[in-house]
């Protein structure tokens, strides 16, 4: 089986994914379970969940690629929030929501705008979240996931793939990778289990090769196409079966 979570940029495409063309490469089925916004504390919970109920229910030799998100996104828990796309899955997540604490790249100089999808009630104190959270500090906690989910993958004896999806680079490019509190967790990591996870994205490599599919949206934000989708797909083949090898 192939597990993939993550946001958009593991769902949308102008035709296949890259979670359709690691199925075909493997003949195996794919259970995709990325919903478009998502934070990476959802990212990170469901899959924990699902790869524990994998386990219990006797499913071997799941392949698990992960596609990581903005550190900027956070989720709330709102009772009967209606939103749909956070039940599209069965019932299994609470009444947790995504949200994007900041649309503009210059909100620190001109203040936030949260994303038009937050509820009134909660558009202040998600402005008031963004100024208080420090990249370094996102980018340190999502590390640390990150190797708890590794480490949680090698006790099931599932197989992980893990890669920043969102361009985050401008931040991963300044961050210090023999940081005290980040080194122990981003040694985990090598050619195997990621995409180098502070100097990595999936949309900044691609993007940078071929115009995403709604740049006159998103500009380099955008979401790639198949063709991107599918060179992605066959490096995680080669480091899947390079991992099957070890």
């Amino acid at each position: 089986m192939i597990y993939v979570n993550g946001d958009s940029y593991s769902v949308i495409s102008d035709g296949k994914n890259y979670s359709n063309v690691l199925g075909e490469r493997f003949n195996e089925h794919v259970m995709n379970k990325a919903i478009p916004g998502s934070c990476n504390g959802r990212i990170f919970r469901v899959t924990c969940r699902d790869l524990l109920k994998l386990h219990k229910q006797n499913v071997e030799n799941v392949k698990v690629c992960v596609g990581l998100s903005f550190w900027y996104r956070t989720e709330l828990w709102i009772d009967e929030h209606g939103i749909d796309r956070w039940y599209q899955f069965q019932f299994d997540d609470g009444e947790f929501a995504s949200f994007q604490a900041t649309t503009n790249t210059d909100w620190w100089q001109h203040g936030p705008v949260v994303s038009s999808d937050v509820p009134k009630f909660f558009k202040k104190p998600l402005q008031e979240w963004v100024k208080t959270i420090n990249a370094d500090a996102a980018i340190v906690n999502t590390l640390h996931q990150a190797s708890l989910l590794l480490h949680l993958c090698k006790s099931l004896g599932y197989k992980l793939v893990i890669f920043w999806a969102a361009d985050v680079t401008e931040e991963l490019d300044r961050i210090d990778t023999k940081l005290d509190a980040l080194k122990d967790f981003y040694a985990e990591f090598d050619q195997t289990n990621s995409f180098d996870l502070l100097n990595y994205s999936f949309v900044r490599k691609f993007n940078k090769i071929r115009h995403p599919i709604d740049y006159e949206k998103y500009g380099l934000h955008g979401h790639p196409g198949t063709l991107s989708h599918t060179a992605l797909a066959e490096e995680i083949y080669e480091k899947l079966l390079i991992h099957s090898q070890n």
